[in-house]
Parts: C-alpha cells; sequence; structure tokens
C-alpha cells in the first residue's frame, strides 16, 4: 500500500493533507530528496541524506532529526508499505506558520515522507534511447540546492513535452551545457566522459556520483569539466541521469542526430555496472 507520514501520523497516501499555512505551499520553502528502492531496500540512503541535510543547511532549515533518525523512520515506513520497487519521497519544509516572507526562526519543521509504487519506465527509453532540446538558462544561482521550488523546472520540461521532447537541457548565455531539468547530462566524445562541474549551476546527482565512480572502474577516463553545445552536438554518446530512470542513453538533440543514432556501447557498459551496485 501507498503510504504517507507527516509529523508522526502514518496512513494511506490518499489520506494525507498539508495545512495552507504551510511554508513550503505559500512559497516553496523546503528542500527534498527522492530516493529509490529495489527489491525492498533504499538505494544510496546516506547519498541522499547527506544532502538533504546540505540543502537544508544553505536555506538556513536546521533539521531537528539526526539523519540516522531519518533513514530509520523512511525504512519502517516502506516496510510497512510492503512495496519492493518503490520511490520514497522526502521533502521538509520550513514550518506552519501564518503567511510572511519573513519568517521566525524557531519554526518547528515539517517532515513528509511518502512511499509510492515504481513508476513503469518504457523498455524502449534504453534499447532506443530519447530526445532532448535544449534551452537558455533561466533558474536561479543556486541549483546545487534540492528545493522543492521547481517551477523552473516545470517549465523546462513543459517545453520539451512540446516539442516532442523527454528533457530539456540547460545551455548558458555563453554556450555552456549545465544540466537536464530533472538529470545531469554526460558526454563521451573523443574516449572521453565529460560532465559538468558540480557547482552551484547544477545539482549534483546522486546517480551522477556512481556514474563517476563504475566509469573508473571500468577504465572510461573521465573529466569533471564544463562543456558547451558544439561539444554536445558532436558527441559520438550522450546520455542522462536520475534517481528514477538511472542511466538513459540520448540520440537526438534539437533535431541533430548523436553518433549513430543508437543507444552507445560505452552508455551500455556504465548503465550494467551501475545496475551492479545495487
Amino acid at each position: 500500500m501507498e503510504l504517507a507520514y507527516l509529523n508522526g501520523w502514518l496512513g494511506p497516501l490518499k489520506d494525507a493533507f498539508v495545512s495552507i499555512a504551510d511554508r513550503g505551499y505559500n512559497f516553496g520553502d523546503g528542500v527534498y530528496e527522492v530516493v529509490r528502492a529495489y527489491d525492498g531496500v533504499m538505494f544510496a540512503p546516506e547519498e541522499h541524506l547527506n544532502r538533504l541535510e546540505s540543502s537544508a543547511a544553505a536555506v538556513e532549515i536546521t533539521l531537528p532529526w539526526g539523519l540516522i533518525k531519518l533513514k530509520d523512520i523512511a525504512e519502517n515506513i516502506l516496510a510497512k508499505s510492503g512495496i519492493k520497487e518503490a520511490i520514497i519521497y522526502i521533502q521538509v519544509t520550513r514550518g506552519t506558520a501564518p503567511r510572511s516572507h519573513v519568517f521566525k526562526e524557531d519554526l518547528q519543521p515539517n517532515l513528509l515522507i511518502t512511499v509510492r509504487n515504481m513508476t513503469e519506465i518504457p523498455p524502449a527509453m534504453y534499447s532506443e534511447g530519447i530526445k532532448v532540446i535544449t534551452i537558455p538558462e533561466f533558474r536561479w544561482q543556486m541549483c546545487n540546492i534540492k528545493t522543492i521550488s521547481l517551477q523552473a523546472g516545470v517549465l523546462a520540461k513543459h517545453r520539451a513535452h512540446q516539442a516532442g521532447a523527454d528533457e530539456a537541457v540547460f545551455v548558458l548565455e555563453y554556450g555552456t551545457v549545465t544540466e537536464g531539468a530533472s538529470s545531469n547530462i554526460f558526454i563521451f566524445k573523443d574516449e572521453v566522459l565529460m560532465t559538468h562541474p558540480a557547482d552551484n549551476r547544477i545539482l549534483s546527482g546522486v546517480t551522477r556520483h556512481f556514474v563517476l565512480e563504475v566509469a573508473d572502474s571500468l577504465g572510461v577516463r573521465a573529466r569533471v569539466e564544463p562543456f558547451n553545445i558544439s561539444e554536445l552536438m558532436k558527441a559520438e554518446e550522450v546520455f542522462i541521469t536520475g534517481t528514477i530512470a538511472e542511466i538513459v542513453p540520448v540520440v537526438n538533440v534539437d533535431g541533430n542526430i548523436i553518433g549513430n543514432g543508437k543507444p552507445g556501447p560505452v552508455t551500455a557498459r556504465i548503465h550494467e555496472g551501475f545496475v551492479a551496485l545495487r
């Protein structure tokens, strides 16, 4: 059964409600993480919770729970749900208070955790690859924080959908490619795997981290440095990464065919290496 936990209350997902005075509802004032469970076990919970703590600190939300406690709560909900292939969503908002931009520092944060069934991913995404579009960067300068203020991501995904694509990739005004609306992006060119550095321009993905480790274990040379849109278009292979879909090959960018138009061997090897980590 899909479950929700809200500040100690636990019940069916459909019965969970938040207050209209929750600052997450009014201002998008909160942070979150999404963790995937395989066969009833959360994958890389420590990495996700460490990032949650880092995001909370960046927006000046003090977590009243230790990370071990948060992990225990999430694991308990997952076990009670009985769901083996699950998506665990963990959200912390600043708290509930009368609507005002100025917040009291002693507000009690609200903790929401949901456990849902893993969404079905079409096998063709991996066997045939996906299309993406590029769009000018229009987000704020703190993309390294996993905040629930996702308006820019929503608009970017909508523009991709309107264009018949699966993802939108942000490009800075001088041509540097940063990341996708809900993913990190890698290119493989001239025997080198490249991805943007984990600075304020991107959210440093947990899957991204493991991909770099897998590449190293496979002897695939990787460089964490900026690359531009011309390098993206000329890449031999391109893939995006994320918690839910893991590693997805990209075969078309803005209507331009990547490589031979099919998922590449390096992408496949890295995905196989990642799957072996579960």
